[in-house]
């Protein structure tokens, strides 16, 4: 029976990602290596820089699996849906995901507001007054990107990308029923032909690529060929370290990554899925700190830079830095999920 690409393939992938968002964000340049004497034998300093900096793709992996997968629930309503009632029916399933990814954040930004509040200085960051409530709601909101009003995490900004996939996939999939693959073109040449925002044009093509990855039904295909286990490892290994080797080489980092992220992100998800994924243990590991992965990604900033920065880099070595930093962040992340079901906010959230 072929192997389908499922909501257990999705976490692992997600779960390789944030592993190296953690290992990029801890380690991304030489200066934080020396400056807070990180022990990362027995790499050298440049091969370790290149690993780390690799993490940066897991914002591409991100928008590769948003895109995918509203791109797949659409495709599949497709066959039941008329086409008078497709655009109906696709946003009003965006508001939606919209509105719950919106609830998800607020109650990510109260927690962290009602446990280290005493540690911010509102004031400063958001001014007095009405003023300051104002945009204090905006960041709450997850929406401080959109109007360039301050935040209290800086790596929030990720939400901006999120609530544009949620209304931009539907139109990108309507352009794929009518072109195919054809639609990779004006993926590639619309931010070049028009003005969008930076973060929307850097990851254009991968939410683009994503979306005709469902249509195709890549990750399906790519899961069953038919190649022996030895081959499998063999080709995820070799291809991890030309992934790394390529996206770190100066000339594709400078002006073909937002092109080279697509396929790589692709690779990674499928290494995630089909291959790391095959381990029993590893794979629950990954698909259970890929369950986690939103709230690590919007949280782990405190720990790492913002209110502990001392205690997480603190022992010197890169590996107990790395796995202190993911201990801490996926423990506020299961704590807060505990205490969204033990309220009840869980059931509001899955409806």
């Amino acid at each position: 029976m072929p192997r389908q690409f499922t909501r257990l393939h999705s976490n692992m992938a997600k779960g390789l990602a944030i592993l190296f968002l953690l290992c990029y964000h801890l380690f991304e340049n030489a200066e934080t290596l020396v400056s807070l004497k990180v022990n990362h034998a027995p790499f050298s300093q440049e091969s370790f820089l290149r690993f780390s900096g690799f993490g940066n793709i897991c914002v591409s992996v991100f928008v590769f699996l948003t895109a995918f997968g509203i791109a797949s629930g659409l495709f599949s309503q497709r066959e039941i849906i008329p086409e008078a009632l497709f655009w109906k029916t696709a946003y009003g399933q965006a508001a939606k995901r919209f509105f719950r990814l919106m609830l998800h954040f607020v109650i990510l930004y109260l927690s962290v507001n009602l446990l280290w509040g005493y540690k911010f200085d509102y004031g400063s960051l958001y001014g007095p007054g009405i003023q300051g409530i104002l945009l204090m709601a905006t960041d709450g909101l997850g929406l401080s990107m959109f109007f360039g009003t301050p935040t209290l995490n800086a790596t929030w900004w990720y939400m901006e990308i999120a609530y544009l996939l949620i209304f931009l996939v539907p139109l990108l999939v309507w352009l794929t029923e009518k072109l195919g693959c054809l639609v990779l073109l004006p993926g590639f040449f619309l931010p070049y032909a028009v003005t969008v925002h930076p973060d929307l044009k850097r990851y254009l093509f991968v939410a683009f690529f994503g979306v005709c990855a469902a249509w195709g039904k890549w990750p399906e295909k790519l899961l069953n060929l038919k190649l022996h286990p030895i081959l499998r490892w063999l080709a995820g290994i070799v291809g991890l370290v030309l992934c790394v080797l390529i996206r770190q080489n100066f000339m594709v980092h400078e002006y073909y990554l937002h092109l080279a992220d697509a396929p790589i992100a692709l690779f990674l998800v499928l290494l995630a899925a089909g291959l790391l994924g095959s381990v029993p243990l590893l794979g629950k590991v990954l698909a259970f700190i890929g369950r986690h992965s939103m709230n690590i990604y919007m949280v782990h900033t405190f720990f790492y830079l913002i209110l502990w920065r001392q205690y997480i880099y603190h022992f010197g070595y890169a590996g107990i830095t790395f796995l202190l930093l993911l201990a801490v962040s996926l423990l506020y992340s299961v704590v807060l999920e505990a205490l969204k079901k033990i309220t009840g906010l869980q059931k509001l959230l899955s409806r």
